[in-house]
């Protein structure tokens, strides 16, 4: 796939990432350009009236009133980083009760947990060019992201020989969990060992690669992950007060290591700019007294 202009690439890059497209926040979503379009500064209103139409034009579309279009590779990303703090969250922490052994729905729960993981990971680096895959987005993308100068030295080269098809990270011989990925939830052939630590050496690649195409493609995403209160309520009949208080701790440990990893190279781990794919949008105030002479 080829592109006339960087302008044609950042827009297709946009489309393909985009989280806006599942139906269930659209609303919100649209409700906070506005928003922000009302309160931005002058120089900032040209982009929020964009997103705004951009977005009305999505709504209105025949794929969005059929529900014909994938899930936006923003969402896969943030889904699987949700999965993967809570599930790091209830390993490190000892608690009273323990209800992953003691009771079948838990354990079902961490079962289908650890699924959609490796589903969402088989998702973001398929090699099928039919999907709508970060493997494919990268690949077309990643020379105009070379010249952007947002990566670190030697780092382009090096994702690319991390993403090779056949001798790259994402082998059954290289990567634990694709090993587990297409033996186990794929095929049922076996049952290899995984250790949750190699997996994170795959997730650590694959928000590199993902932090570069956002930063380079936009501002960032806005209010990316869940707010504490929401990500372990329910639980409260089951774990203490203070064991919930634990788990977010730890849950801000590893989104903590997620932001690290978006701005260091993966090459060599060296922070390449203090630059987030992350961002918040936040509004000043300022009052003018005027005094009559």
């Amino acid at each position: 796939m080829e592109f006339s202009t960087e302008d044609d690439a950042i827009n297709y890059s946009i489309g393909v990432t985009a989280k806006y497209t599942h139906p269930d926040d659209i609303n919100k979503r649209l409700d906070d350009y506005q928003s922000y379009l009302s309160s931005a500064r002058e120089g900032d209103k040209e982009y929020w009236q964009s997103e705004v139409d951009n977005l009305e034009e999505w709504i209105s579309s025949d794929e969005f009133i059929n529900g014909e279009y994938p899930r936006g590779i923003d969402e896969l990303v943030l889904e699987l980083i949700e999965w993967r703090a809570a599930i790091f969250a209830l390993q490190n922490i000892d608690t009273r009760n323990d209800p992953f052994k003691q009771h079948a729905f838990y354990a079902q729960w961490l079962v289908g947990g650890t699924y959609t993981i490796f589903c969402l990971l088989g998702k973001l680096v398929s090699k099928d060019g039919r999907d709508n895959s970060l493997r494919k987005l990268w690949g077309v993308v990643s020379g105009y992201i070379f010249q952007s100068g947002l990566p670190g030295d030697g780092e382009i080269d090096y994702i690319n020989e991390k993403m090779h098809p056949s001798q790259g990270q994402f082998t059954n011989e290289n990567s634990q969990a694709m090993l587990y990925r297409n033996k186990v939830i794929a095929h049922n052939e076996s049952l290899p060992r995984m250790e949750w630590s190699e997996l994170d050496k795959d997730i650590e690649l694959i928000l590199r690669m993902w932090s570069l195409i956002t930063m380079w493609s936009s501002i960032g995403i806005i209010g990316a992950f869940r707010e504490s209160s929401q990500v372990f309520s329910g639980t409260e009949s089951v774990f203490t007060a203070e064991e919930i208080k634990l788990f977010l701790g730890q849950r801000d440990i590893y989104l903590n290591k997620v932001k690290a990893w978006c701005t260091k190279s993966i090459r060599n781990g060296e922070q390449v700019s203090e630059r987030s794919p992350f961002t918040s949008i936040s509004i000043s105030i300022s009052s003018v007294t005027r005094e009559n002479v």
